[in-house]
Formats: structure tokens, sequence, C-alpha cells
């Protein structure tokens, strides 16, 4: 049954069960939301920072404890992932921008299941994926996005032949293929903004200042 939208406001987050933010930034993206979503087990990490979900998103075998006082949502689909499910939830219910902060590190395998969800939904959702070192978004077709000089920036591309073009980086990238391993990793901003146009999904690594 879809839930009204109306009864939750934004900014909205969705939090997982991988390692703890421990960064200035993630940190305030999480202080700063309007509505808190858990993808099951991360609400037991939730907790751990002091904070309460307004839902909990899931097959629900993760959960430490029933002392949760929110909406609890179960989703019982085990072909997808606990974060899929969530992603899937939202959207039907009219949440198409949001934060994922908790869904790297620990488990090798759940954190780069995550970097692909990005890739999967990044036509019908926008999605911020906040992890202790980086911000990292799926771009597919033209973007312009903020930057500081020096940051580095990192360009890997979801799949092969896919011709990058990038404009306001140090090291610049015009109508080209990046090939593995090296991609384009480690180039650097060299302003306030760089714009990136693409043929396809490309994962874009954006490092926080040190």
């Amino acid at each position: 049954m879809p839930f009204d939208i109306s009864l939750v406001k934004g900014p909205y987050v969705l939090f997982g069960n991988g390692e703890l933010p421990t960064h200035t930034i993630p940190n305030i993206i999480l202080k700063s939301a309007g509505t808190i979503l858990c993808a099951d087990g991360g609400a037991n990490k939730l907790k751990r920072l002091g904070f309460r979900p307004d839902f909990i998103l899931g097959d629900l075998d993760s959960l430490a404890d029933n002392y949760f006082n929110c909406n609890v949502i179960e989703l019982k689909d085990q072909s997808k992932t606990d974060l899929e499910k969530s992603l899937d939830w939202c959207f039907e219910n009219g949440i198409t921008e949001m934060s994922l902060l908790g869904f790297s590190g620990e488990d090798d395998d759940h954190w780069m299941a995550a970097l692909w969800t990005l890739i999967s939904y990044d036509q019908k959702m926008a999605l911020s994926f906040y992890s202790n070192h980086s911000r990292i978004i799926s771009v597919d077709g033209d973007l312009t996005l903020d930057s500081f000089k020096g940051q580095t920036i990192s360009l890997i591309p979801a799949r092969e032949k896919i011709k990058i073009t990038a404009n306001g980086l140090k090291y610049p990238i015009e109508n080209s293929i990046l090939k593995p391993p090296s991609f384009g990793t480690r180039n650097l901003a060299k302003g306030v903004s760089f714009s990136i146009q693409t043929t396809g999904p490309v994962w874009v690594f954006l490092n926080y200042e040190k």
C-alpha cells in the first residue's frame, strides 16, 4: 500500500549496515536529514550514533531487537538486496532524490553491489553515495559538478567503450574511452566546478578535502 509522502519531508537519507560515518561531510548530511530511512540492520548502526530512524525497510532479518518506535516496512523479495528493495519502495512512494550513507566498508561484496546499484537506478533517482572518503554519483549524459581547486576526481566507466569528455580538470579528457586498470582515476579539479559528458554510465568519485 503506497505511503502518503506528504507526511514526511526531505532531505532524505537512506542508512545502511556498513561502516559508521566518521568524516564530517556524511555526518553533516545525516544531521541535516528531514527523514531517515534505514535498510534493515542499518537501524542498529544508526542507534549507535544516537539517531532514531523514521522508517526501517527490508526483510528485517538483521534487526537486533524490536525496540524501534518507527514505521517498519517488511519487504520480502529475496532476489534483491535490502538496498535495492529500499530504493524500490522509496521510488514507488515518490522519493526520487536521496543520500546513501553507511553502505561502504565492511563486507566487500555488499560495498561493490551498492556501487552497481547507483548505476542501476541512475535513470530514475538522483542518488548521492557518501563514504568516509568521497561522495560518489553515477553520471550518464551531461552534468556540471561543484568542486574545489585541487580536489581529487576519479572517473570510472561502468561499461566498455563509453566515451567521456571532462572540462575543468587538470588532465584533459576529450571524447576518450578510459580503459582499465587506471581508467580516469586521480585527476584534479582546477576550480570551483567541472563538467562531464558521457555516452554511458560512469562512476564519479569526488574526494573530500583533507
